[in-house]
């Protein structure tokens, strides 16, 4: 059976439709990913900032506790004097 110029056409019909699917279908999933990266760079930033606020935090309360184990260290020291 001879492949004629009509199916060879319909085929080329059926490839494009195809590709033109399967082009829509990277745009969106290209899009959704660049959403997602998006949103995880802000978490990223926002996690930064919470983490430098934490070590800013952290240090304070060593040296407020460094002061106390200070001033403990003094009084015992004056009491066995």
């Amino acid at each position: 059976m001879a492949i004629t110029a009509v199916d060879k056409f319909s085929e080329l019909e059926n490839r494009i439709a195809r590709t033109i699917e399967l082009v829509k279908t990277t745009r969106e999933e290209k899009d959704a990913a660049s959403r997602e990266l998006a949103l995880a760079l802000k978490r990223i930033g926002e996690l930064e900032r919470e983490n430098e606020d934490l070590k800013r935090e952290r240090e304070l309360v060593k040296n407020k506790v460094e002061s106390m184990l200070d001033n403990l260290s003094e009084l015992t020291e004056g009491t066995l004097v």
